[in-house]
C-alpha cells in the first residue's frame, strides 16, 4: 500500500469534473491511437533497420549514431511521414532538432523546402549554429579548404523563426497575391490596449450600466484576444471567465468590431493578425496555399504543446499533403500557456489530427539525478491525461531526494531559504541557485531576506524593453515615419505636449490622413496655436525622414524627445540610459520596417535585475523567477516556496478540473528544473484578501512518502498535533 505524505481527503475536488469527461474521453481515445503507433528504439526490428539505414547511407560526414542515444537517432533519421516527438524534460530536443537539420542537409534534402518554427528567435538560431557548427567540425581540412558543404549558405537558406517572424514575412512577400498593403505596422499588446481605449473613447456607444464599471483597456485587450486565439464567441468567453462584466457583452462585441475595422483601415495588425490572416488566406487562396505545399517539404515545430488553435491551422494547411513531412516536438507535461491562448488538446490530438502519424519518445533525462528524477516521474503519474512517460537517468549515484519544509510563516521561510544558499555556497556559486515562484509576489519576504544577507540576486520579470513609456513614445516617431496611417502612433506622440488632448490629437491626424498622411497640416494655424512643439515635431519628422540610417533617424528623434522626456518624468537620465541600447540595436537593422518587425516579434530581453549591491556588476547572483519565466531553463539547486494549497495550486483554478491540471503541471516543470537538490517549502499559513489558506499543497499531499523527505519546524509541529500532518 502506498502511504502519501499528507491525508488527501482534506482537498475538493474539481467540481466540472463531469461536464467535460466527454472531451477527456476523445482526448484519451486520440492518445491511445497514437501510443499504438509507437516507434520503439529498443525493438530489435527497428535497431536493425536503423543500423542498416545508416550502414546504407554512404558519405555521411556526421557519426549520428555515436552522438545521439537510441531515441534521438531514431527522432533524428525519420525524416519521411507526420511524427510526434514527446521530449521528457531534460532528455535533449534541441540537440535532436539539431542532428535532425543537418540529417536533412547530408540526405541532399534543399535547405529552401525546411521550415523550421520555433517559439523564440534565439531557439532558431542555436538550431541552426550548432548544426553548422557540427557539419563543419566533421569535415576534414582539406574538405573545408575544397568548401565540399557550404554550411553557411544551406543554413542560411533554411525559412527559420517565431510563428509570428514567419506568417509576417509571408505577409509582406506575398502581399500582392493576397491583396494586402505591405507597408503595415505590427502592434504590441500594449499598443492594442490603447487602439481598444481609444476607440471606446470616440465611438458613440450606448449609455454604460452604473451597476457595474466598463472594463480597463488591459482587460478588453485579452479578451478580445483570447475569443480569437480560443475560437471562443466573446459573449461565452465573458460569462464562463468575466461574469461581473456580463452587462457589458453588447458594448464589448461591438468594441471587437469596430476594433478590427479600424486596424483594416490604418494598416495596423496585431499580434493575433499575423498568424490569422495567413490562415485565412492559406484557406481561401488556392494559389497561396499550394505555393507554401511545394515550397516546404520538411517543416519542424518545436515546443507543440504550447500552440494554440491558429497555429496549429497554419501547421495543418501547410502540412495536408501526405508527402509533406512534418515532425513536431513538446512535452504535454510542459503545456502551461492556456493564459496566453496555447491549447493543450493540439498535442494530444495529434493522432486524431494525422492518422497514420508515429510516435517517438525521448526518456532519457540529462539534467536531474535519479533521486530527482523519481519525484518527478511521481509527479508525472498525478497527471490525469498524457503520453506515458518514465524519465531515467544513465548516472549511477542517485543523489539527494527532494525536502520538503513547513515553516511557521513567511519570514522564516525567506530565512529557511538564504540558511540553505549559505550552506551550500562552499560547493556552488550563487548562480547555481533558484528561487521559483507561483506568481511574482510571493518572492517579497525572499528578496528583503536576501538584501539583509547580502546575497545577491536577480529577478527576472519586470516591465518589458520595449514597454517602457519612453522607449514606446521613441518607437511611435519610428512608426509613423513607417507607416503615417499608424493613429495610435500619432495619439501618443501629439498628447505628449501640453495644449493637445485627445480631441484635438483626433482631429489632427485625421487632416494628417485626409491629406495624404503630409506632415503639412502640424504647422496650419488651428493645429500650431494649441502648442508650440507642433512646429519643431514637423521640422524632426522631415530631417528624420530624409536620414540614412536608422540610428540617424533615432538621433534625429532623441534631440527632439529628450527636452520633452525632462518636463514629464523626474528619473529621465536614469530612462536616457535605455536609449543606448535602443540605438546600439539600430545598427544591426538597414531599415525601419526590419527596425520595427525585430522589436515587435523578438524583444530585446525581458530580465530585470535588482541586487542586494546595486553598484555590483558581477554576474554571479541568484535567480528569483516566476514558474513561467523559468521554462526551459535548469539550475543545480532549485527552491520551490508557497507551496500552500489556494497558493500553489491557485484558489482560482480549484474549481476547474483543467485549471487545476494546469497548475499541476506548472508544478511539474518547477521541479523539472533541479538538477542535484530540490527545496520545497511553505508557510504554515497564508492570509490575504482571496482568503485564508493553511493547507500543504494538494501536489505535495497526493505522493508518496517515498519520494520526499518531509521536514517541519518545532512550532509547527506543536501546533499541529493531528499526526497525519508531519
Amino acid at each position: 500500500m502506498t502511504t502519501t505524505i499528507f491525508d488527501t481527503r482534506h482537498y475538493n475536488y474539481p467540481q466540472n469534473f463531469m461536464e467535460i469527461k466527454p472531451k477527456l474521453a476523445r482526448l484519451e481515445k486520440a492518445i491511445k491511437k497514437l501510443e499504438a503507433n509507437l516507434i520503439d528504439a529498443n525493438d530489435d526490428a527497428n535497431i536493425e533497420l536503423l543500423n542498416q539505414k545508416l550502414s546504407g547511407e554512404l558519405g555521411l560526414k556526421v557519426d549520428y549514431a555515436r552522438e545521439l542515444n537510441p531515441d534521438q537517432l531514431l527522432a533524428a533519421t525519420t525524416i519521411e511521414g507526420k511524427v510526434l516527438v514527446i521530449a521528457g524534460a531534460g532528455s535533449g530536443k534541441t540537440k535532436t532538432l539539431t542532428y535532425r537539420t543537418s540529417y536533412l542537409l547530408e540526405n541532399g534534402v534543399k535547405p529552401k523546402s525546411i521550415l523550421l518554427l520555433t517559439f523564440t528567435r534565439k531557439a532558431a538560431n542555436e538550431i541552426k549554429d550548432r548544426a553548422k557548427f557540427l557539419l563543419a567540425s566533421s569535415l576534414s581540412n582539406d574538405e573545408l579548404a575544397e568548401d565540399k558543404l557550404p554550411t553557411d549558405k544551406a543554413l542560411n537558406s533554411i525559412t527559420s523563426g517565431t510563428f509570428h517572424s514567419f506568417c509576417n514575412m509571408l505577409l509582406r512577400q506575398y502581399s500582392g497575391l493576397l491583396g494586402i498593403n505591405p507597408r503595415f505596422t505590427i502592434l504590441d499588446t500594449g499598443d492594442s490596449e490603447d487602439a481598444i481605449d481609444l476607440i471606446h473613447k470616440e465611438k458613440k456607444y450606448p449609455a454604460q450600466t452604473k451597476s457595474q464599471a466598463f472594463p480597463r483597456k488591459k482587460t478588453l485587450q485579452n479578451i478580445i484576444s483570447s475569443s480569437r486565439n480560443r475560437r471562443i464567441h466573446i459573449r461565452d468567453l465573458i460569462e464562463s471567465s468575466y461574469p461581473d462584466i456580463a452587462v457589458h457583452i453588447p458594448i464589448i462585441e461591438q468594441l471587437a468590431v469596430d476594433f478590427h475595422e479600424y486596424k483594416r483601415a490604418n494598416h495596423l495588425y496585431d499580434f493575433d493578425d499575423i498568424i490569422s490572416q495567413v490562415v485565412r488566406h492559406l484557406k481561401t487562396n488556392d494559389t497561396f496555399r499550394q505555393m507554401l505545399q511545394n515550397q516546404y517539404r520538411y517543416i519542424m515545430v518545436d515546443e507543440y504543446q504550447d500552440t494554440n488553435i491558429p497555429q496549429k491551422q497554419l501547421i495543418d494547411l501547410i502540412c495536408e499533403p501526405e508527402s509533406v513531412s512534418l515532425m513536431v516536438v513538446g512535452d504535454d507535461n510542459q503545456s502551461i500557456y492556456a493564459f496566453r491562448g496555447a491549447n493543450y488538446e493540439n498535442i494530444l490530438l495529434f493522432g486524431e489530427t494525422y492518422p497514420d502519424a508515429k510516435l517517438i519518445k525521448l526518456e532519457q533525462n540529462y539534467r536531474s539525478t535519479p533521486a530527482v528524477l523519481d519525484y518527478i516521474n511521481a509527479l508525472s503519474e498525478q497527471i490525469t491525461l498524457g503520453y506515458q512517460k518514465q524519465l531515467y537517468s544513465g548516472a549511477s549515484i542517485s543523489g539527494h531526494k527532494p525536502i520538503f519544509s513547513r515553516l511557521t510563516n513567511e519570514t522564516k521561510e525567506a530565512k529557511y531559504i538564504a540558511d540553505k544558499i549559505i550552506e551550500l555556497k562552499s560547493d556552488h556559486d550563487y548562480n547555481d541557485f533558484a528561487v521559483l515562484c507561483r506568481t511574482s509576489f510571493q518572492s517579497n519576504y525572499v528578496q528583503l531576506e536576501f538584501m539583509e544577507r547580502h546575497i545577491p540576486f536577480i529577478v527576472v520579470g519586470g516591465i518589458k524593453f520595449v514597454e517602457r513609456r519612453h522607449i514606446k513614445d521613441v518607437l511611435a516617431f519610428i512608426k509613423i515615419l513607417y507607416n503615417p496611417n499608424d493613429t495610435i502612433a500619432w495619439h501618443r506622440i501629439l498628447t505628449l505636449f501640453q495644449g493637445v488632448g485627445t480631441v484635438t490629437a483626433t482631429r489632427l491626424t485625421q487632416a494628417i490622413n485626409a491629406d495624404n498622411n503630409s506632415f503639412e497640416p502640424l504647422l496650419t494655424a488651428k493645429f500650431a496655436k494649441k502648442s508650440a512643439q507642433l512646429e519643431p515635431l514637423y521640422n524632426t519628422l522631415t530631417k528624420a525622414n530624409q536620414a540614412e540610417s536608422v540610428e540617424t533617424v533615432i538621433e534625429h528623434i532623441l534631440d527632439f524627445y529628450i527636452p520633452v522626456l525632462k518636463t514629464i518624468e523626474e528619473n529621465w537620465r536614469e530612462r536616457n540610459e535605455d536609449f543606448r541600447v535602443l540605438k546600439n540595436l539600430a545598427t544591426e537593422h538597414s531599415s525601419l520596417d526590419n527596425f520595427l518587425e525585430n522589436l515587435a516579434l523578438d524583444p530585446p530581453n525581458d530580465s530585470v535585475a535588482t541586487t542586494s549591491k546595486p553598484d555590483n556588476n558581477d554576474s554571479d547572483k541568484v535567480t528569483i523567477s516566476t514558474i513561467h519565466s523559468a521554462k526551459g531553463l535548469e539550475w543545480p539547486v532549485v527552491f520551490i516556496n508557497s507551496l500552500v494549497d489556494g497558493i500553489t495550486p491557485h484558489h482560482r483554478s480549484l474549481d476547474d478540473f483543467e485549471e487545476l491540471e494546469e497548475e499541476r503541471k506548472l508544478f511539474y516543470v518547477a521541479c523539472s528544473r533541479a538538477k542535484t537538490r530540490l527545496y520545497l517549502t511553505a508557510p504554515d499559513y497564508f492570509a490575504s484578501y482571496s482568503g485564508y489558506f493553511d493547507k500543504p499543497s494538494r501536489f505535495i499531499a497526493e505522493l508518496s512518502a517515498n519520494e520526499v523527505t518531509v521536514k517541519a519546524s518545532k512550532q509547527v509541529r506543536e501546533e499541529n498535533d493531528d499526526p497525519v500532518w508531519w
